[in-house]
């Protein structure tokens, strides 16, 4: 029979406060084990402990919550007072090594934030990871105020969660903008979409949850969509476009309650023809503001033709977007007219044409044939005009006063204290590697060569757009380059030329951005992340942390989009894109193959399936590794579409390779899981989803991302014994945890992980509360802990610029645990937390 643990874990965790031992610990030896007795004076929760002579533990015995109206998990008893028999054994039903022994009892748990590793404020792109046009990197906006403060907006890393951050005008962090800032008043925040608990804290609603996309505004959206950040006149305030569209949010994050989208636009045809299939605007698009902040100049934009498939064919030379165009907008009523133009009938249109002019990039880049525009303190408007292989300097009226000779020019600024300008020239696209340089002319009116080249980085996969910005501060001029693949980078202008200052891919030296799995070795305490691409990173040393790529040998990578450890026989198993699980050697330095079944192959599995989708990268629902070595998938087999989150168990075979599975079809077949574990036991944990949750906690009835991707636990006892686990198919689950696990991705799986500790303790992530949870094996609460923060927040660590009560977090979605700490990935904030594990309580007796 199924028990159902309905509501236990949604009950108040067991009390901690004050708990005493109201008896003290006694251990009487018995035979080849021992006798545990104890009472504590209120209820809470405990753990129960065999120690060698080294402080090891080598059997964890009991742990549960106490007093509750629900018993504990064997083989403690209601009630506070405990008595508990050893029998001498270790963890694995074998004889225990080490004496003498002691016996140590821990009651109410509780946790300290200890270490933050990751959530890099310069982190905007990896070239250790990610796929090109296939992941979400993203740079979309980049302006400096007046004030001399700089702002950034892009994705956070390859699956797109937002980042808007501020910087001095050397490129030193300030702060996020975006995701807002924990502390807000409601009232100041929820025109971003917002959910309020019942504490009277917020969290923020999201749009997608694949990317995942924070807010219901037009900053970001499905598989990684991120709002364009454009110029604008005011000091305390931030525009963000998408398309056409644009909206006003405040530098401090804050945002009005219920905000406008305006047209950037008002006078010009609609972005698509009436006619169906025939063109789209396109384009990188590039704007500056007038000195006098009444008019903004747009350029890069044009109406591309297109087939019957909606591939772009060619350039529009008629109509209002056609190509070849700077438009000049008035801000107070956003009307736009032609500011300067090429002549229409010289405008190359066919893109095969294209393919021999100075524009052959545009063919795949979207290069428009006028790209970057800026405005000096004067009014003078400078164009990079690509077709003509030339800056155009253009009086306040639009006509051109000069012109410099230059092949590939891109984007463009002016210094305000010289007759410098800063130029980038841009060659290459998808299919044809290129390069981004930046270039300064000293003098625009009689320079025809630049006084500096800088080579940035290569040009290919992205077609987003450059951004050169520049900035002043006490006297001195900075200026900002940003591409997606650079990402930024910041260089002083020391007159003759440019000293670089800041280069964000150096300042910043997390690698490793997709933190959404991660798995810990529960001997050496080492944490092995693998991310959506394939790479794998790992933590060896927690003193001074950093991720470090896994590697098989010298050469070779570790490549894994999902990991599973075991601890006991010091395999890590791996599963890579539509491959087998494979297994490697722990302990070794190297992470080298180890072989199975003697054929010299180390897979363990048949091939199995995985989500993949453009702009997401892949999406895998899990495996796990048993106490004998056995594993448990969560896939399909084979390498087709088929992304159902089937459960196999694979027992270990040291005889043959692929080992043989059993698939549990009382679990389902195409369900929507993610999560899967064995505790020492070898009961056998799965996550899924199987309905709307009940009882959604308060703010969260309404959340339709929350009601839909909210799973429960599975717990499946074993039909057999260690070494053949399951011999057989268990008829039904052992119990079903009614808690709120998740977010399991509705479309794409972007799938959550939980953790069962050596007790059977089950820590699992609430990802849109957000919050993380414990309880015991029969479902009653232990301990929870999380509220909403951005990287701000720090939870009283150095340069907790936004303190929060609680252990900030925007997204937890995997949680592992030791018997001494707990770990949690943030993919909002792309950081991992570790957290000591505190008890109000604690005391050891040797048994004598």
């Amino acid at each position: 029979m199924t028990l159902t643990v309905a509501a236990l874990a949604s009950r108040a965790p067991a009390a901690r406060g004050d708990v005493t031992f109201t008896e003290a610990l006694t251990v009487k030896k018995a035979g080849d084990g021992a006798v545990v007795k104890f009472a504590v004076s209120t209820g809470t929760d405990v753990e129960v402990a065999v120690l060698d002579r080294d402080g090891t533990v080598v059997r964890h015995l009991a742990a549960g919550a106490l007093g509750t109206d629900h018993p504990p998990p064997a083989p403690l008893k209601p009630g506070l007072w405990q008595e508990i028999e050893w029998d001498g054994t270790d963890d694995y039903g074998n004889e225990a090594k080490g004496a003498p022994f002691k016996v140590r009892v821990r009651a109410g748990m509780g946790v300290r934030l200890e270490r933050i590793v990751g959530g890099d404020p310069y982190a905007f792109y990896s070239k250790e990871m990610g796929q090109g046009d296939h992941a979400a990197w993203r740079i979309t906006g980049l302006e400096a105020k007046a004030d001399g403060t700089v702002y950034v907006l892009g994705n956070a890393n390859n699956y797109g969660p937002p980042a808007l951050r501020q910087y001095d005008a050397a490129g030193n962090y300030l702060r996020t903008v975006y995701p807002p800032p924990a502390g807000k008043a409601i009232e100041d925040v929820k025109g971003w979409g917002v959910n309020v608990r019942a504490d009277g804290t917020w969290t923020p609603q999201y749009n997608d949850l694949s990317s995942p996309a924070l807010s219901k505004t037009l900053i970001s959206g499905t598989r990684g969509r991120l709002a364009t950040l454009i110029p604008s006149p005011d000091k305390d305030r931030l525009l963000l476009t998408y398309d056409f569209k644009m909206m006003k949010i405040n530098t401090d994050g804050t945002i009005p309650p219920s905000p406008m989208l305006e047209d950037l636009l008002v006078n010009e045809p609609a972005v698509a023809s009436p006619k169906r299939n025939s063109w789209k605007v396109t384009g990188q698009r590039q704007i500056c503001v007038s000195p006098d902040g009444t008019h903004f100049y747009l350029s890069g934009v044009f109406a591309g033709s297109l087939d019957n498939r909606r591939r772009r064919i060619g350039a529009e030379r008629t109509g209002f977007w056609r190509d070849g165009q700077v438009f000049k907008v008035d801000i107070a009523t956003r009307k736009a007219s032609v500011f300067f133009a090429l002549d229409e009938d010289k405008v190359i249109g066919d893109l095969n044409a294209r393919g021999s002019s100075p524009i052959a990039d545009a063919r795949y880049g979207n290069y428009a044939a006028l790209q970057g525009v800026a405005v000096d303190a004067e009014g003078r408007v400078f164009v990079c005009d690509r077709q003509n292989k030339r800056i155009v300097v253009l009086d306040s009226g639009g006509k051109v006063i000069r012109e410099i000779p230059l092949a590939s020019p891109d984007a463009i600024a002016v210094s305000p204290k010289s007759k410098a300008i800063y130029v980038t020239t841009r060659t290459g696209h998808y299919h044809k590697k290129g390069e981004l340089t930046l270039l300064k002319f000293g003098d625009w009116s009689k320079d025809t060569v630049p006084s500096a080249i800088f080579p940035l980085c290569e040009v290919r996969h992205f077609s987003q757009p450059t951004h050169l910005a520049v900035a002043e501060s006490r006297g001195e001029v900075f200026v900002w380059v940003a591409y997606t693949a650079l990402p930024v980078r910041v260089y002083r202008d020391a007159g003759a030329g440019l000293e670089l200052v800041k280069d964000f891919y150096e300042a910043g030296p997390q690698r490793a951005l997709d933190v959404q799995h991660f798995m810990v070795d529960q001997k050496t305490g080492d944490l092995y992340v693998s991310d959506g691409f394939g790479s794998c990173f790992r933590i060896t040393d927690w003193t001074h942390p950093n991720f470090v790529r896994c590697m098989q040998d010298e050469k070779t990578p570790l490549k894994a989009i999902s990991l599973a450890i075991d601890a006991r026989n010091r395999w890590l198993y791996a599963h890579n894109d539509r491959k087998p699980v494979v297994r490697y050697r722990l302990d070794e330095g190297f992470l080298a193959p180890a072989p199975v079944g003697g054929s010299g192959s180390n897979a363990c599995t048949p091939k199995i399936s995985n989500d993949w989708r453009i702009g997401l990268g892949k999406g895998d629902r899990g495996i796990a590794a048993a106490p004998d070595g056995s594993l448990a998938t969560l896939g399909a087999l084979g390498t087709g579409a088929n992304y159902g989150g089937y459960l196999r168990f694979f027992k270990a075979d040291p005889s043959k390779t692929p080992w043989d599975g059993l698939l549990f079809k009382q679990f389902g077949e195409k369900v929507r899981a993610g999560g899967v574990r064995f505790d020492l036991r070898g009961n056998l944990y799965a996550g899924k989803i199987d309905g709307t949750p009940e009882n959604p906690p308060k703010g969260f009835e309404k959340d339709g991302n929350f009601l839909r991707s909210t799973g429960r636990i599975y717990k499946y006892a074993p039909t057999g014994s260690l070494g053949n686990l399951f011999p057989a198919e268990p008829a039904a689950p052992a119990k079903v945890y009614d808690v709120h696990y998740g977010s399991i991705g509705p479309r794409f799986s972007r799938t959550p992980r939980f953790a069962v500790d050596a007790y059977g303790r089950i820590y699992y992530p609430t990802s849109l509360f957000p919050q993380v949870s414990v309880i015991d094996n029969e479902g009653n609460a232990i301990l929870r802990f999380g509220t909403y923060g951005n990287r701000d927040s720090m939870g009283g660590l150095d340069g907790d610029l936004v303190p929060t009560k609680d252990i900030p977090m925007a997204w937890p979605n995997c949680v592992d645990a030791t018997d001494d700490y707990i770990y949690v990935s943030d993919i909002v904030n792309i950081r991992l937390l570790r957290l000591a594990k505190t008890f109000a309580a604690e005391v050891t007796v040797t048994i004598r």
